[in-house]
């Protein structure tokens, strides 16, 4: 192997790996940091690898229709069977969404069997999301199988799906991903482990979701479960306001005034210990797919806030341009992060990575 000065190289060459980095550039523009897609056609069949897995995905014709037969292969055939038996109102929550999308395709879909468009249903929607986010944890970090097991398990499932959408959230900024060890009984720690792909800073993060319908956005109690978490990094809170509200505007949302002024509030006077608590990013998200399934429009807000970081609120008053500059390069890794959630949302429906709003198949 040998180095090819300038001078050898060709124009077509040139060409080429320009191409190549411009569709490069453009998958991490649209869906983050994370590997490419790892897919082909064999003997008429579809097979996607995974991580270390191949998976046989006999006709899919697109990756949304992947990733509900990956998440059903992760829950297990016979565990579904047994919810499938229970009454719709007693069924876990994933097999209600199946449900909900089965209701949907009914009604709207008039060719069954050919690749079609449709509205983004928050059934829909929420199915896609948990199954790309296991997908991107499997093929970029570790999917624990005790992960799978909190999943399926109605008293931790809510705190588990939140936690595979943190996950992927960071995944999309340029992080790799620790899980902690979720064995280890003498200490309470945090999810995981996010270390930046380009300069390796550390954060510790740990994810919190509200229960359903709350009309309040109060989150002290979540923000003091996460502080008294033991953390070797930096931290990052993620919250979950999980609130009802439905609006276009943000800065009119009742849920982000209620939870900016309980961050401000819980700063002087929380303590862990006995100890002042320490500082933290804390990333502010309302997702509502999960409680609007046959709703077509539904509230996706994210703010950035923070706990004891002055300059990381949404409201500080810098003095001067560079004071807002240094602050900026010192928090970029954060607001990276954030960024990916808001420029990350939707999930690429072909196998080269397009976006678009294809209708899946159901589990």
């Amino acid at each position: 192997m040998k180095v090819i000065s300038p001078s050898e190289i060709s124009p077509e060459l040139l060409e080429l790996l320009q191409k190549k980095k411009v569709v490069e550039e453009q998958r991490i523009a649209q869906h983050g940091f994370g590997k490419p897609i790892i897919s082909t056609e064999f003997n008429g069949r579809r097979f996607v690898e995974i991580g270390n897995d191949i998976f046989d995905t006999g006709n899919c014709k697109t990756f949304h229709e992947v990733l509900p037969v990956y998440l059903r292969v992760l829950l297990g055939e016979e565990w579904m069977k047994k919810e499938f038996e229970k009454e719709l109102a007693t069924r876990h929550p994933i097999l209600q969404w199946h449900n909900a999308i089965i209701a949907y395709q009914r009604k709207n879909i008039q060719a069954p069997g050919k690749t079609q468009t449709a509205s983004t249903l928050g059934a829909i929607s929420a199915l896609l999301d948990l199954s790309y986010n296991l997908y991107l944890m499997a093929h970029n970090s570790e999917l624990q199988e005790k992960l799978i097991k909190r999943l399926k398990d109605l008293n931790q499932f809510l705190g588990a799906h939140y936690e595979t959408q943190v996950a992927a959230f960071c995944i999309q900024a340029g992080f790799e991903i620790t899980l902690e060890d979720e064995d280890d009984p003498n200490s309470t720690h945090c999810e995981f482990t996010a270390t930046n792909i380009k300069n390796g800073r550390k954060f510790s993060v740990e994810a919190k979701a509200r229960t359903h319908g709350k009309n309040s956005g109060a989150i002290s109690s979540q923000l003091y479960s996460a502080l008294k978490k033991s953390a070797e990094h930096e931290r990052i809170i993620f919250i979950n306001i999980n609130s009802p509200e439905k609006t276009k505007d943000l800065e009119s949302a009742k849920w982000k005034h209620e939870a900016i002024a309980s961050i401000r509030g819980a700063e002087t006077r929380l303590k862990i210990k006995g100890n002042d608590a320490p500082p933290a990013y804390v990333l502010l998200t309302n997702q509502q797919n999960t409680c609007n399934l046959n709703d077509i429009g539904f509230d996706t807000g994210a703010i950035p806030e923070s706990f004891k970081i002055p300059d990381f609120r949404v409201d500080y008053p810098f003095a001067s341009l560079k004071e807002a500059i240094d602050s900026r390069d010192r928090h970029k890794e954060v607001t990276d992060i954030f960024k990916a959630i808001k420029r990350h949302h939707k999930i690429p429906s072909t196998f080269d990575g397009e976006i678009s709003e294809n209708l899946p198949k159901t589990l």
